[in-house]
């Protein structure tokens, strides 16, 4: 009888255990369910995330608060149809068995909240291991974006722009130091070698004694002027040049250069073609520079007895500016790159003609310190066209 007994509870207790198991096994299954389905449609639609918390929750709440219900009005029902197994009275009855089951369904609600919230921002708790990863050494790391279209995607898609200004930005500044140094290291060499052969042999030589200090003269007046540009790149990117702008009467200016040129150049024939009175507003002293550093290009790479033309004609919306040449021309690969700093299209061509790479882009400086634009169009053994647009003529 004892033995019967024992199975018939095991048997009981199997029962109810599968029962809940189920029953749990299914809530799972259908809550799963609905997260994966709101979470393909927050994918697929904008909603903020303060919508998706207060929906989600307000969702799980009516789901557990209906589930309560569907289980606590039968049990209240049957202790309607039993009163003797409840020692309070009806309406003590529902109280005591809602009371309950609404703390079952609150202490439900909270755990599934926590689930759902987790779940919800564990891209941003990606996007803090991403970030922390991200040093100065390797700035390769981004964001992941393919999630929800929501405020953390607008963030990640945010953080990832910085990050490639930003890595653009470092790779810049590195080549700038980088071939800096590169060009200061050679100067700073030959002056190294001439001041040990001073040391051996100066004092007895005279021969050695001149050309020592001529070439230390020479090598010293080249790394001031580089040193000069350098400054002048590191003050506009930090934004401190000093720019005083006036009206300037740009034919005249144009022609003074071409003509104190012309005094130091007579390998070159040199071609003026600049409308009278045309006016701009700019730095007299930047504009100048713009002018020499764009004739000087010419020269450098124009072989003698080739003409270079100075340009300077206004329209209704612009002034040009251009100097044209007949020198060895630029192969249209490089076009894209010869205003960055240091480039060379023809690294050994670029040392015979004693230039730092630092020219074109302080010319490109100048133009965007006067919101201008700067072109070069070039055919390779035919000559090159440097052009400025300048968009604010005096009217």
């Amino acid at each position: 009888m004892f033995n019967a007994l024992k199975k018939i509870f095991r048997v009981l207790f199997f029962g109810v255990t599968f029962i809940f198991r189920a029953t749990f096994a299914l809530l799972n299954y259908i809550i799963l369910s609905i997260s994966m389905f709101i979470g393909f449609i927050f994918k697929k639609i904008r909603f903020s995330i303060t919508f998706k918390l207060n929906f989600i929750y307000g969702l799980l709440y009516v789901a557990l608060f209906s589930l309560t219900l569907a289980f606590g009005i039968p049990i209240f029902i049957y202790y309607l149809k039993n009163p003797t197994l409840s020692p309070f009275s009806p309406g003590q009855t529902f109280f005591v068995v809602m009371i309950i089951l609404l703390f079952i369904s609150l202490s439900l609600f909270l755990s599934f909240g926590k689930v759902l919230v987790t779940k919800m921002f564990e891209p941003l708790k990606d996007m803090t291991n991403t970030v922390q990863r991200i040093s100065g050494n390797e700035l390769k790391g981004r964001l992941d974006t393919t999630g929800a279209k929501d405020e953390l995607k607008d963030l990640a898609l945010t953080f990832n722009a910085m990050m490639d200004r930003l890595e653009v930005f470092v790779e810049q500044q590195q080549h700038f130091v980088s071939d800096a140094s590169h060009e200061l290291r050679t100067p700073i060499a030959v002056i190294q070698g001439y001041v040990d052969m001073l040391d051996r042999w100066g004092t007895e030589n005279p021969d050695v004694l001149i050309e020592s200090i001529q070439s230390i003269k020479d090598e010293a007046a080249s790394m001031k002027i580089l040193v000069e540009k350098l400054l002048f790149l590191a003050r506009s990117d930090k934004k401190t040049l000093k720019v005083e702008k006036t009206d300037i009467n740009l034919s005249k200016l144009a022609l003074q250069t071409l003509k104190e040129i012309q005094f130091i150049d007579d390998e070159h024939e040199f071609i003026a073609r600049i409308e009278p009175d045309i006016t701009i507003h700019g730095d007299c002293h930047l504009i100048k520079e713009l002018l020499r550093i764009l004739i000087d290009n010419a020269i450098k790479y124009t072989p003698e007895g080739g003409k270079i033309t100075l340009s300077c004609v206004q329209t209704f919306k612009a002034i040009t500016v251009s100097v044209k040449d007949t020198g060895i021309g630029i192969a249209s690969e490089h076009l894209h790159s010869i205003f960055e700093r240091f480039y060379r299209a023809d690294e050994a061509r670029t040392k015979n003609t004693g230039g730092t790479g630092l020219g074109l882009a302080i010319a490109k400086q100048i133009c965007d310190t006067h919101e201008s634009q700067i072109f070069a169009n070039s055919i390779l053994g035919e000559g090159s066209e440097f052009i400025v647009f300048f968009n604010n003529p005096i009217k």
